[in-house]
């Protein structure tokens, strides 16, 4: 008998929503502009909405919250392109990047709560853990992007920060937060002020839990899988 789309769905949507974020790490050093990168991102946040929604169907209320949440970054990211030349561009950029981050919050929540949730150990449960994940990377490079929006020196490049184009600046602030969580520590770019060093040293704190936290749940899984 055909399974139907939205079985097929089902078993292999957070694949799916991994390749697509996997996707557009890849892209971002080729589109060019701030706009453009902030309307790919939204789109990608609209996808990992639908995903978290379906895959946490007692979610009644937060599903209006992951909506609300999602209108109000695609509103910030409307924002700069209707006054970007004023003196409130640093505010405008900072509403921009800063109203993504609870939505992207609140997505890695359902994840993890979905994985949680399953008896058995499966591929889309693992393809979730992997998608929060990097979408805790993506809230931190937003937080990273808005200390340089008002403080170009928070960070020490191999170029200069200073007219560096948007979308280069948002592919060094993501490979940034993607090894601070790894807590790889390449050393190539460097938090240079207290407070991205805070926020990196956070940012390490909960790569390292996140990481004890899922094996946990993954052992457990796999030992509630081996006694049936």
């Amino acid at each position: 008998m055909t399974r139907s789309i939205s079985t097929v769905f089902a078993e292999w949507r957070f694949l799916l929503l991994t390749l697509l974020i996997c996707t557009f790490l890849l892209i971002i050093p080729l589109i060019a502009g701030s706009l453009p990168v902030q309307i790919v991102l939204e789109a990608l946040l609209m996808v990992a909405v639908l995903t978290t929604v379906s895959a946490n169907p007692s979610w009644h209320k937060l599903r209006r919250v992951l909506v609300a949440l999602w209108l109000v970054s695609l509103l910030g990211s409307l924002v700069p392109a209707v006054q970007i030349q004023t003196r409130l561009w640093q505010a405008y950029r900072t509403v921009e990047l800063l109203t993504s981050v609870p939505l992207l919050a609140v997505l890695a929540t359902g994840m993890l709560a979905f994985v949680r949730r399953q008896r058995l150990l499966t591929v889309d449960s693992i393809f979730a853990t992997v998608a929060a994940y990097l979408l805790l990377a993506l809230l931190f490079t937003q937080i990273y992007l808005c200390l340089m929006t008002w403080d170009p020196a928070s960070f020490s490049l191999p170029v200069e920060a200073a007219g560096r184009p948007v979308h280069l600046l948002q592919a060094d602030m993501t490979y940034f937060s993607l090894v601070t969580l790894a807590t790889v520590g390449y050393g190539d770019v460097l938090p240079a002020t207290h407070m991205a060093r805070m926020f990196a040293m956070f940012q390490a704190v909960v790569g390292q839990f996140y990481v004890a936290v899922v094996v946990a749940l993954f052992v457990g899984m796999y030992s509630s899988q081996r006694k049936v």
